[in-house]
């Protein structure tokens, strides 16, 4: 296939779509990583606000977070009008179910809460969560992506052994359950299709993430083995939510439990949302940081436009405090792609695999890294 088709479709989906529903990274292991607390100023990408709200829980100083894309920005504004309308259970029939009888109305009362770009994105969209169509989780770049997973376990009737292997507690009967799904579902076309350009495209993997990964079905086949047998499933929030098409109050991030609903709206001023590239916002920025989390951002860059990668670094360095943390994780099977001048400013060292195979409940890259400013 000629690589103009899949640069095309991955342009599409992106300037078309909300790409992220959720975030692909696990902010628990962040947290636990990065030690978040009353004097943390710290800066990140938005994605779809969900690790944004968890850091919140840790009451840091506050919390800049960037995003290229307005309609990422347009969905964590979503969230935070509704935290501030103060009704707890309409914010999780939206977040946590991904519908609301009350959609339309709950819109009406908070849309004047929301930036102009905002107001035109959700205007168009709020059917999002209509409680008669797919709901927030099945829309959207990576929302088509799951309908598609589900599709495909529904066509190879694995739907019933994918359930049973979430919750098994015997580990010897997961690896058996494991073992025929793993036959059946890369078994076919779909051995083909999962690592199709088009299809990746839909969860936002782009071709610099494909190249590093190389062959993505053992790589899959690898990541689900570590999230189904080695983990507990049953408490993966990440991977159960595109398999049942919502989150349940047992089994969901953090900040949509009701217990720290009260905690999240007293915090909720110190977030300042912002839609900019990285290197754009701190040029007009004179805010210093404690702690930058970079999610995957790094992988978009490397064998595309090394002069911004630089750049990108240069201007982190320069708005970080002296033994501020930074933190990134990459497809890619290490971390020779940054500069060479970030060694001289940054003691960068890779959180320890194993750790994160046992705690990282996503578990889709390759690796996680922790930098401390000198």
């Amino acid at each position: 296939m000629s690589s103009f088709l899949p640069k095309i479709w991955f342009k599409f989906i992106h300037s078309n779509f909300l790409v992220y529903n959720i975030c692909w990274e696990d902010s628990d292991v962040d947290r636990e990583l990065l030690d978040i607390n009353s004097k943390t100023d710290l800066l990140t990408i938005t994605s779809a606000g969900c690790n944004i709200l968890n850091y919140l829980l840790d009451s840091p100083n506050s919390i800049h977070c960037i995003d290229i894309n307005p309609k990422q920005t347009a969905l964590l504004e979503l969230k935070v009008a509704l935290i501030k309308f103060g009704d707890y259970q309409l914010f999780y029939e939206f977040f946590g179910v991904g519908k609301s009888i009350k959609f339309s109305d709950a819109y009406a009362k908070i849309r004047n809460e929301l930036s102009p770009p905002s107001k035109s994105f959700w205007d168009q969209r709020i059917n999002y969560f209509n409680p008669n169509g797919k709901g927030l989780f099945y829309s959207g770049g990576t929302g088509l992506f799951a309908r598609f997973l589900i599709h495909t376990l529904n066509r190879k009737k694995l739907r019933n052994s994918v359930e049973r292997l979430i919750f098994e507690e015997d580990k010897e009967k997961r690896i058996e359950l494991f073992g025929k799904i793993e036959k059946s579902l890369w078994n076919g076309y779909e051995s083909k299709l999962w690592k199709s350009p088009l299809v990746l495209s839909l969860a936002g993997v782009p071709k610099s993430q494909r190249e590093a990964i190389g062959d993505i079905n053992e790589f899959m086949k690898n990541v689900l083995r570590t999230i189904f047998v080695t983990q507990p499933a049953s408490t993966n929030y990440f991977w159960r939510l595109y398999l049942e098409g919502h989150f349940s109050h047992d089994c969901c991030p953090d900040y949509l439990k009701a217990e720290n609903f009260n905690l999240l709206q007293s915090n909720i001023n110190k977030l300042h949302i912002s839609t900019a590239e990285i290197s754009g916002f701190l040029n007009i920025t004179n805010h210093q940081f404690t702690h930058t989390v970079l999610l995957d951002y790094m992988d978009w860059l490397v064998r595309n436009d090394e002069t911004h990668l630089n750049d990108n670094w240069e201007k982190i360095l320069l708005s970080s405090l002296p033994e501020s943390k930074i933190l990134f994780r990459t497809a890619y099977p290490n971390a020779d792609f940054i500069p060479e001048f970030v060694s001289s400013k940054l003691r960068l060292k890779q959180v320890d695999p194993e750790w994160v195979a046992q705690k990282d409940k996503v578990g889709t890259y390759s690796g996680t890294y922790l930098g401390v400013v000198k």
